[in-house]
């Protein structure tokens, strides 16, 4: 087990040395990567599709926000002479539907303050997402991510949370279906993040840890049981964090059913929406710490 352990914090240092400016190729990844963040769960689409629904002046700011950080990204991207030819048609695809979700926006607002229905506003401003999430598939094939990423991912556009909204307003067999396996895949890489040894058993992962680092040996006892403990409290944290996740992307899970009931009840879609709302703030801020989570460990080994 301690293999494991040793393992894992190489692949940790090799994760900070690589976020350092470093190689092109790398910088791709980077950006794909907030190209998901950007449009993804608590964020673009995420921002979007609830303006269509609320029509709170929050989620335009936010949205706009998250759009205007994509195409940041995605110029990064234009701009990177490692793409070959088809990934920049894919990029383009790309940048063509955020540009036209950030229009949107503002139309949504001219048709919400024209007193329009949440379902015919949502018809006027329909946006073919296929060429982006086609585009964004080709785009992140030449990478492995890890179970943190693709969690990210599967939570975001084109994904679970794209399609649960989408079934709130549409009603469409599709959506719920696509909305499932998505959700059932985060539980699933969910399941397999609190599966690994350092969240099983957090104190001895970090007295592993700590062992393998040389300072350790010079260290007094006081400074060196400090260090274990600020690990195991991390990876604690880190739990928590993915088990908050684990409980929205269930509750969203379970809403799905829900959803099926009032559509056959006949319920409007503001009622449904109110009926299946949930607080995403949490799990919003703990995607943002697991972000982090490696190279936050990494940093606490590199120094006494």
């Amino acid at each position: 087990m301690k293999s494991s352990f040793r393992l894992w914090i190489g692949f940790m240092c090799l994760t900070v040395a690589l976020s350092a400016p470093a190689l092109q190729a790398g910088d791709i990844k980077d950006d794909l990567a907030e190209v998901v963040r950007q449009m993804g769960y608590g964020a673009g689409i995420h921002n979007f599709k609830n303006y269509v629904l609320r029509g709170r002046p929050e989620y335009h700011t936010d949205a706009r926000s998250n759009f205007a950080r994509t195409l940041e990204a995605v110029a990064r991207l234009e701009k990177n002479a490692e793409l070959n030819a088809a990934e920049q048609q894919s990029l383009a695809a790309v940048k063509f539907v955020v540009e036209s979700y950030n229009a949107g926006l503002d139309q949504v607002t001219e048709l919400r303050d024209k007193g329009w229905r949440i379902e015919d506003i949502d018809r006027a401003v329909i946006i073919d997402d296929t060429p982006a999430v086609k585009g964004l598939d080709s785009l992140r094939k030449r990478w492995t991510w890890s179970e943190l990423e693709e969690i990210e991912f599967q939570l975001g556009y084109g994904k679970a949370i794209h399609n649960f909204k989408n079934y709130v307003v549409r009603g469409r067999e599709q959506f719920h279906t696509e909305a499932l396996e998505n959700f059932l895949a985060v539980e699933s890489l969910l399941a397999s993040q609190l599966g690994q040894p350092e969240f099983s058993m957090p104190q001895a992962a970090a007295l592993s840890l700590a062992s393998d680092k040389d300072w350790v040996d010079r260290a007094d006892a006081a400074e060196s049981d400090k260090t274990v403990e600020e690990i195991t409290r991390m990876l604690r944290d880190d739990r928590t964090a993915l088990e908050i996740v684990e409980r929205t992307a269930h509750a969203y899970r379970e809403h799905l059913d829900l959803i099926e009931r009032l559509i056959a009840m006949q319920r409007s879609v503001r009622q449904i929406d109110l009926a299946v709302k949930i607080n995403d703030g949490p799990a919003k801020s703990a995607l943002f710490r697991l972000q982090g989570r490696d190279a936050r460990i990494a940093a606490r080994l590199s120094r006494p």
